[in-house]
C-alpha cells in the first residue's frame, strides 16, 4: 500500500494528528513498512487538497495547537478502492540475501560481522514487537492482531535462518583452521 492508503486506513478508525498517525504506525506495523514525519505531512497536505481528508485546528492553552485530520467520504471511498485492488505478486527483496550471495569475496571475519550485526538487529526488532504486545492486544482488531502475529513469526523465522548462516560460517571457519 502507498502512504496515502496507509494514512487513510488509520483515519478510518478516528481523527488524528500527524504525530498520532506516526505513533499509530510505529506501534502497528512499522516492522514491514517505513513511514516518517517527512513523508506524512506532505501526504496529508496533498490528501487535503484532493478532498480526501479535512483538517481542523485545535487551539490549546496547555500546549501547542494541534492540526487534527479527519477522513472525508471521498477519502473513505478512495481507501476502500485501494484496499480492493488485487494484490501484486510479491517480489521479495532482501539486501542481506543479495550480500550473502557474494560473500565469497569477503574475509571470514567480514562475513561473520555482517551476519551477526544483522542478526542482532532482527532480534532487537522482534524484542521490540514483543514489548509492544500488550498495547497492540489492547487496541488492535482481529485483522490487525493477525498482522502483528504474522510479523512476529516472520522475525522468528528470520532469526532462525540467520542463526543457521552464523552456524554455517562458524563450521566453515573451523574447517579452514584444520
Amino acid at each position: 500500500m502507498d502512504i496515502r492508503s496507509i494514512l487513510l486506513g488509520f483515519l478510518m478508525h478516528d481523527s488524528m494528528t500527524g504525530y498520532d498517525l506516526k505513533k499509530a504506525f510505529s506501534i502497528s506495523f512499522s516492522f514491514f513498512s517505513g513511514l516518517s514525519y517527512g513523508s506524512i505531512y506532505p501526504a496529508l497536505r496533498k490528501m487535503e487538497k484532493q478532498g480526501l481528508i479535512s483538517k481542523r485546528l485545535e487551539i490549546r492553552s496547555d500546549g501547542p495547537n494541534r492540526k487534527i485530520y479527519t477522513i472525508t467520504d471521498a477519502g473513505k471511498a478512495a481507501f476502500l478502492d485501494a484496499l480492493r485492488v488485487p494484490l501484486p505478486r510479491d517480489q521479495p527483496k532482501s539486501p542481506f540475501l543479495m550480500r550473502l550471495f557474494f560473500f565469497t569475496h569477503l574475509s571470514p571475519e567480514e562475513r561473520q560481522a555482517i551476519v551477526v550485526n544483522y542478526l542482532s538487529f532482527v532480534e532487537e526488532t522482534r524484542r521490540q514487537m514483543e514489548i509492544a504486545r500488550p498495547e497492540i492486544e489492547a487496541r488492535a482488531d482481529r485483522f490487525q492482531f493477525l498482522c502483528y502475529e504474522f510479523g512476529l513469526r516472520f522475525f522468528s523465522d528470520l532469526t532462525r535462518n540467520l542463526a543457521q548462516v552464523v552456524d554455517s560460517l562458524d563450521e566453515e571457519e573451523k574447517e579452514e583452521r584444520k
